[in-house]
């Protein structure tokens, strides 16, 4: 398990995009500000440490450069690394779990509205002991996401679909029907015909007897 020192500064870092530091990187920047006790650091030695591992980021740190106060430390955030450091477990904000869950949807190409991040943010447990417990949090709660938006997907493709048929089969239905009643109309017209066909005939056999009776 994590020690404080290392979630919290971990925290901060990715807050600002910082990533890919090793166990290594983080016992020397707290050699460097100073953090005798590691589970027990000050809100200043942690910003300090922050700024150390940014300048190494950026290879721009000198042995000479005075570690500065972090400049984008909130009011929110120094409230935030009390309770870490009190309690002894790693907290993070229900609105930078929601910028955990925002940028991980972009990455996976996830289009999420504000509503459905709230969602996304109530279902994940924002005190943990380390800070990769809470992003594996945020990713499984946006598979799961995807997993039952996929699922509403499929369902109504499957009732699309049902739809479709079901009104295939009744056009096809009333199709034959109507060719039905058609073929019927013929049918009795053609047997009309013929009836009146023979009682023409007949009419004409019948003078054409009495003429020759005569």
């Amino acid at each position: 398990m994590s020690d404080k020192f290392t979630n919290n500064v971990r925290a901060r870092l990715y807050k600002q995009g910082y990533q890919g530091f090793t166990k290594d990187d983080y016992t020397t920047a707290a050699i460097a500000v100073g953090c005798d006790d590691i589970n027990n650091p000050t809100k200043e030695q942690l910003s300090q440490a922050v700024d150390y591992l940014k300048a190494k980021a950026t290879s721009q740190l000198s042995v000479a450069d005075e570690p500065t106060e972090e400049k984008f430390l909130t009011q929110a955030e120094s409230e935030q690394s009390e309770t870490e450091i009190e309690t002894g477990a790693l907290t993070v904000a229900p609105q930078d779990v929601g910028e955990m869950i925002t940028s991980k949807a972009a990455f996976l190409g996830v289009i999420l509205s504000e509503q459905q991040i709230n969602d996304i943010a109530d279902s994940v447990d924002t005190s943990a002991s380390t800070f990769d417990e809470i992003l594996e949090q945020v990713e499984t709660a946006l598979l799961a996401y995807a997993d039952l938006r996929a699922n509403q997907v499929d369902a109504k493709i499957g009732q699309t679909l049902s739809r479709v048929q079901q009104r295939v089969v009744n056009r096809h239905e009333q199709s034959r029907n109507k060719l039905s009643l058609g073929l019927t109309g013929i049918s009795a017209a053609l047997e009309d015909s013929r009836n009146q066909t023979k009682s023409q005939l007949s009419g004409i056999l019948a003078r054409l007897n009495a003429a020759q009776a005569q």
